[in-house]
């Protein structure tokens, strides 16, 4: 945010707690191991193709600030971001107060915030933007003796402390099993312990669900090798006069010939604690300005723009947009730094009166308009990675037969901007599985079928309309590679609909149609130049 507050010329402080950029990533994740892949090699060589593939990179105009220049694996080591980040922000140049933390926020009677620093000195602003990403340990009330665990932050990276021992994981997300695939080559056992059913990444499409690279751990589960995951429900932690855990839990069996509830208890070295995080403060505003939460008060609840709902003039950035995003990719630095750019462009249009901006396509040559489309889809980063989340808005302007084409706006927000008495077009990249709810993920191993593409269960583009009460929209079929702007065997999709498309928007905009046969299932990009 800071990079971009500097290119639009305005007046931005950065405040930073620690003495370092990125200090986030010199401790954590604790086992050192990014989930945020970074895959290098890709074949095609458009740079926001490729950015589809590096998600550790922050967005800037400086070639040498890609984080594949960092590391060459495909889940690079923490140690590498934190580095990254410390060069971003200096040879970006950004304006931070580094050792600067913050004790309390209120607002004066002019409605500007006054931050209270530790050092007894004030800053003013009139907005403010909140970036403080993972604040603190969930806790979950529903367990007696809680604190009877060793929280995530404090789990010891030395194996040699738990070799042989009984150890118990509490949580079914990613801290979780990375913590339980880190000790579970040294460990007498391991036991998961969960508290609600997993969610794989690979089912959901959700990143920030458990991710495969984790899932050692089932195998050695199911294959009856000591280490189990198991979704008990824990009751209470108890420490023994020894400084062993015991836990009581049960097992319910609504089912049963014999309805009923199995007690049991059993003892664990070690309960590691990785039930997840809080991205709230609990006291740092004043009571009058406190931030409405949502989501057991782990988030902040925000509008479409990442505006706090009930604070004015107070924005959420990092990993915190995730409130408003919990299908693509808004708490990862892969998803975030989408939202970020186009947050500094909202607030730009806010606060400093300078319009969103768009680019003019005409529609005269119409060939050359649609292959403005296909590449948009076929190359574009950020509605690849904030799938269904964020798309673009082309508005129509009959006198000039051409398009106002807005980029990167969160299709909330779109809903709520788009003019009534012009034609709209909504351009985004969305997954169709909910039209499979009985399927597996896993079964579908090849391309959808091209003649029903409404139903395209993989990622595909799809293409809204509006226009008074009018609605209709568009799908195209996926692509294995994402690319919908060459031929199948150049390692484009395998398409059927081009002639289809073509027939539709022609319509939308009163041109003549074409016979599907002059197009085929290959049109010519070249000649469409």
């Amino acid at each position: 945010m800071a990079f971009f507050l500097k290119q639009a010329g305005v007046d931005y402080l950065v405040l930073e707690k620690n003495d370092t950029a990125g200090a986030f990533y010199k401790k954590f994740p604790v086992h050192r191991r990014l989930i945020s892949i970074n895959k290098k090699y890709n074949y095609f060589t458009e740079k926001t193709f490729n950015l589809r593939h590096d998600w550790n990179s922050l967005l800037s105009d400086k070639e040498n600030l890609s984080f594949t220049n960092y590391s060459d694996e495909l889940y690079p080591h923490a140690d590498d971001l934190y580095t990254y980040l410390q060069d971003f922000a200096r040879e970006t140049n950004l304006n931070v107060e580094y050792n600067t933390s913050i004790n309390f926020i209120r607002k004066d009677e002019n409605g500007e915030f006054i931050l209270e620093l530790a050092d007894g000195k004030r800053q003013h602003c009139s907005v403010l933007l909140l970036g403080t990403g993972v604040v603190s340990q969930y806790m979950p009330d529903s367990v007696k003796g809680i604190e009877n665990t060793i929280p995530y932050r404090e789990i010891p990276t030395d194996k040699e402390q738990f070799k042989n021992k009984r150890v118990a994981v509490l949580g079914g997300g990613n801290s979780a099993f990375e913590t339980a695939n880190h000790i579970a080559d040294v460990a007498a056992h391991v036991h998961v312990l969960l508290r609600s059913p997993i969610k794989m990444a690979y089912e959901t499409h959700f990143v920030g669900d458990l991710r495969a690279k984790y899932t050692n751990i089932f195998d050695m589960y199911q294959l009856k090798s000591l280490h189990a995951v198991l979704k008990p429900n824990l009751k209470e932690l108890i420490c023994l006069e020894d400084g062993t855990i015991k836990t009581r839990h049960e097992y319910d069996y609504p089912e049963s010939d014999v309805k009923g509830t199995l007690k049991l208890s059993r003892e664990y070295d070690y309960v590691l604690n990785c039930t997840g995080f809080m991205y709230t403060h609990e006291n740092l505003f004043e009571t009058s300005i406190k931030p409405n939460t949502v989501m057991k008060d782990k988030f902040y609840a925000l509008n479409s723009c990442w505006e706090s709902t009930n604070v004015s003039n107070l924005y959420i950035i990092g990993t915190g947009m995730q409130a408003i995003d919990r299908k693509a990719s808004s708490g990862f630095i892969h998803g975030f730094r989408y939202n970020i750019r186009t947050l500094s462009k909202l607030l730009l249009e806010k606060y400093e009166n300078r319009e969103y901006p768009s680019e003019r396509i005409s529609l005269n040559p119409f060939e050359a308009f649609l292959k403005a489309l296909y590449a948009r889809f076929s190359i574009a980063d950020s509605i690849f990675q904030l799938y269904g989340f964020l798309g673009d808005m082309l508005v129509y302007d009959k006198e000039k037969e051409a398009l106002a084409w807005y980029k990167d706006l969160p299709i909330q927000n779109i809903a709520e901007r788009k003019p009534r008495n012009k034609k709209v077009l909504q351009l985004s990249l969305e997954f169709g599985f909910q039209h499979y709810p009985d399927k597996s993920s896993l079964e579908f191993l090849g391309p959808s079928d091209p003649h029903n593409t409404d139903k395209s269960a993989f990622l595909h583009p799809v293409i809204r309309y509006y226009y008074q009460d009018e609605y209709k929209e568009f799908h195209f079929g996926d692509s294995l590679l994402g690319r919908w702007d060459m031929p199948h065997n150049e390692g484009g999709a395998i398409a059927s609909y081009h002639s289809e498309f073509y027939n539709w928007l022609a319509e939308i905009f009163d041109l003549e149609k074409i016979d599907p046969s002059e197009l085929g299932e290959n049109p010519n990009f070249e000649k469409w130049d």
